[in-house]
């Protein structure tokens, strides 16, 4: 046969229904639906964790060694591929006493522009104090705004936030004044992601030589361990049970493909007693599983791509949605063609007879 003739006799089959293509197209396309849509959602909720665990404060390492971090060298480590931010926090025994309640006066700090960045504060340019956003409710102030204190009025810069959420406590109420020319820090908070050992290491470089024997030692720690010490996306990814949905996306496709030839056994059969070529039914047979195969393909990779893609992960969204389609194709395929190597002609009889 000619390869006009193929298609033509091909589209026959699959406009009048001969193939099923409906039926096939909607079985397949719900099972790899079902099995890419469990597969995204376990993506999805291990990405919900590592979020949630970064903003929570468990990436964040911090090192705390009374008047001996130096404000410079912390905000360095900034610089370093996989930090997002560095910044060094002082902490006087100092005071800002709001005039509006002079009873509860705010704890102070000083901090460099890096620590600002660690805490993710809402700052703007015009200078002054950044208030917890728990010190700043209770005050009434917003970003902008003047606050009266017992040493005269300073403006309020931004916010920052640090609920209680089994990060350290003792600094949810508390007001950040600028470091400006202050050299030497108590703290030291590195914000890194994804988390890298080092970091414990490279904190210590911060440091400047102790002023007597007396000196407690610095403590290295996460500023929120409650998450636990490590956060291990790869092993997550790679360990989730839903990995193995290529494979059953696969092994179904097979089984139906086999299913839709063996429906049709019996004029396939009659074919071959015909005279048609072997060649020509197996090119008609692949193109017509290749019209049911291809459209839930195609819904799936195009879901994926919904989902995942319209956050930027356009690379995983292909990957994941790959993963599904293209077993379920080759699986169908080859289902198809394992069907028409069952299918013989001396068998005709005997398949018109179970029929």
């Amino acid at each position: 046969m000619r390869l006009r003739s193929i298609l033509r006799e091909v589209g026959r089959n699959v406009l009048t229904g001969t193939t099923r293509s409906v039926l096939l197209t909607s079985v397949l396309g719900a099972v790899c639906l079902v099995l890419l849509g469990a597969d995204l959602l376990a993506v999805r909720s291990i990405e919900n964790a590592a979020t949630a665990f970064r903003e929570a404060g468990g990436s964040t390492m911090t090192i705390v060694a009374s008047g001996r971090v130096d404000g410079a060298r912390c905000e360095a480590l900034g610089q370093i591929s996989g930090v997002r931010a560095a910044g060094a926090l002082a902490l006087p025994q100092e005071k800002v006493t709001a005039s509006s309640l002079p009873g509860a006066p705010l704890p102070a700090g000083y901090a460099t522009d890096g620590f600002l960045s660690v805490v993710h504060a809402d700052v703007d340019r015009g200078g002054g104090v950044v208030l917890s956003e728990d010190a700043a409710r209770t005050l009434g102030r917003v970003r902008a705004d003047v606050l009266e204190t017992t040493d005269g009025p300073t403006r309020v810069a931004g916010t920052f936030p640090y609920p209680v959420d089994g990060r350290r406590s003792g600094l949810g109420y508390l007001a950040l004044l600028p470091g400006g020319d202050r050299a030497v820090f108590d703290e030291c908070w590195v914000e890194a992601w994804p988390q890298d050992e080092r970091l414990r290491t490279l904190l210590f470089t911060t440091l400047l030589p102790p002023a007597d024997e007396s000196t407690d030692d610095p403590v290295v720690g996460q500023l929120n361990a409650s998450l636990g010490a490590a956060f291990d996306g790869h092993a997550r990814f790679a360990d989730r049970i839903t990995r193995f949905g290529g494979v059953v996306a696969g092994v179904f496709a097979l089984l139906l493909g086999i299913v839709a030839v063996r429906a049709r056994r019996v004029e396939l059969a009659a074919a071959l007693h015909d005279r048609v070529r072997a060649a020509d039914l197996w090119s008609m047979s692949l193109l017509e599983a290749t019209a049911w195969v291809v459209p839930p393909l195609a819904v799936c990779m195009a879901t994926s791509m919904l989902v995942l893609g319209a956050r930027g992960d356009l690379l995983l969204a292909a990957v994941l949605g790959a993963r599904v389609a293209i077993p379920a194709g080759l699986g169908a395929l080859l289902g198809t063609m394992f069907g028409l190597a069952l299918t013989r002609e001396r068998h005709l009889f005997l398949y018109a007879k179970d029929r």
